[in-house]
């Protein structure tokens, strides 16, 4: 009676469940991922905020629009993007402190390449709506000896004077790759399969 090699097929069916089980996994994030793209989708069009609510969950304020009184701090920070006309420029980003102490990040509008703006003053207040965006990478850049801001970033309908309004990411943008993995993941266990079966038909064959 001819057996499979017992080593190598443990080895090789605990990778393919361990293939299948990603695949699984990938498949329960693109649900989450639709379901939270749907409430940002929602959102644009729910009522307007007053302030940054510090109870609410953090997935029911993504692309809000809010009205929010802050105080500038800190050194602005420029990240390349396109201008209201598609134009190369620069938008520029600074921190803001509630008034309940809580700092998050400002977009105070968009720059084009070669034109020079003063950059705003630390400690001057901002006053306007927005739409916030949740950006956990920005608010990185932006730790310093002061803490770390809250990922929330305001842009700003009205930007500062000088400036063009800066265009706010869209929920479209955000992907959303979990299903494409999963085929992925899934794939892969069937090549293993294969692979496994014909080096263990090539075993039979050779005995």
């Amino acid at each position: 009676m001819r057996r499979l090699p017992l080593l190598p097929t443990i080895v090789v069916l605990l990778a393919v469940a361990t293939m299948i089980g990603l695949g699984l996994w990938q498949l329960r994030r693109a649900e989450w991922k639709e379901g939270l793209l749907a409430q940002y989708r929602a959102a644009r069009t729910s009522p307007a905020l007053i302030g940054l609510p510090a109870e609410a969950e953090a997935a029911s304020l993504a692309f809000r629009r809010t009205r929010l009184d802050c105080t500038l701090s800190g050194k602005p920070v420029q990240i390349g993007g396109p201008g209201p006309a598609g134009n190369s420029g620069f938008r520029t980003i600074v921190g803001c402190r509630l008034a309940d102490g809580r700092l998050i990040m400002a977009d105070i509008g968009w720059q084009a390449v070669g034109k020079t703006l003063p950059p705003p003053v630390a400690g001057s207040v901002l006053e306007g709506m927005g739409v916030l965006i949740p950006d956990e990478v920005l608010a990185h850049r932006f730790a310093d000896a002061t803490g770390q801001p809250l990922p929330w970033l305001i842009v700003l309908e009205a930007p500062l004077p000088g400036y063009a309004p800066s265009t706010p990411p869209s929920v479209e943008t955000i992907p959303n790759n979990h299903r494409g993995y999963a085929v992925q993941w899934f794939l892969f266990a069937a090549v293993a399969l294969g692979i496994y079966g014909l080096a263990a038909r090539k075993r039979w064959l050779g005995r």
